[in-house]
């Protein structure tokens, strides 16, 4: 135990083993409540580079709009090749960081016995890149479980009008979820806010429309209906 502690906090493996100690924190605070699993989450599918919203970009000429057109494109294409906004962000970077550090261990223990810098950037260079293929692997299925969760198999038919509980951080013009109680299990709905109003973890809204094309809701604070 003491060798592997020393191993892992030796220069060569010290910035990895300090991210899979943040990596930790973060888990443990979702755990306990603090923060949740789409604490650092994006809305890459449905805002701006996909969803046509607004970006502000100063073009001096037809060239550097082709430029930036297919940097976007470019990124679009690598995020969505790891389903990012479609898995939670925080769970690919888990997988990223715990393959990394695991990879860059063994090959410093056994390719860099005497924690040369100059072998371990090849080191942490092959890490990396074996790391993101692990990624894609692993987000492959974890994109089918959360799609399945996402379909709202079990809600009612008639879900408007009904009121609702915030059970992610917060809910704004950016998707989050709430649950609407029943006899039985409550009820998860992907929502957004139907305006400009922001609500936080346990507050009360009223489900005010579905949009069909998106298939979310559409949520709106109670006192609107007084």
């Amino acid at each position: 135990m003491i060798d592997l502690i020393q191993t892992a906090f030796s220069p060569v493996n010290a910035v990895v083993t300090v991210m899979l100690i943040l990596n930790v924190i973060y888990w443990i605070t979702v755990i306990l409540g603090a923060l949740d699993v789409d604490f650092l989450d994006v809305e890459l599918f449905d805002s701006g580079l996909e969803a046509g919203g607004d970006v502000d970009v100063d073009v001096d000429t037809e060239g550097e709009l082709d430029l930036d057109m297919s940097q976007n494109s470019a990124l679009r294409s690598i995020m969505h090749f790891f389903y990012v906004g479609e898995v939670p962000i925080m769970l690919l970077l888990s997988i990223l960081i715990l393959s990394m550090w695991t990879l860059c261990m063994f090959g410093n223990h056994y390719f860099n016995p005497k924690s040369s810098f100059l072998l371990a950037l090849p080191i942490y260079a092959i890490s990396l890149v074996s790391s993101l293929v692990i990624c894609r692997i692993f987000a492959m299925p974890l994109k089918k479980i959360y799609d399945m969760f996402n379909k709202d198999y079990n809600a009612p038919k008639k879900v408007t009008g009904r009121i609702c509980i915030v059970t992610t951080t917060s809910v704004s013009d950016k998707m989050g979820q709430a649950e609407v109680k029943t006899k039985g299990a409550p009820i998860v709905l992907n929502v957004i806010s139907d305006g400009e109003h922001v609500f936080h973890k346990g507050d009360e809204a009223i489900v005010v429309a579905r949009d069909e094309e998106k298939g979310i809701y559409r949520i709106a604070p109670l006192d609107l209906e007084k």
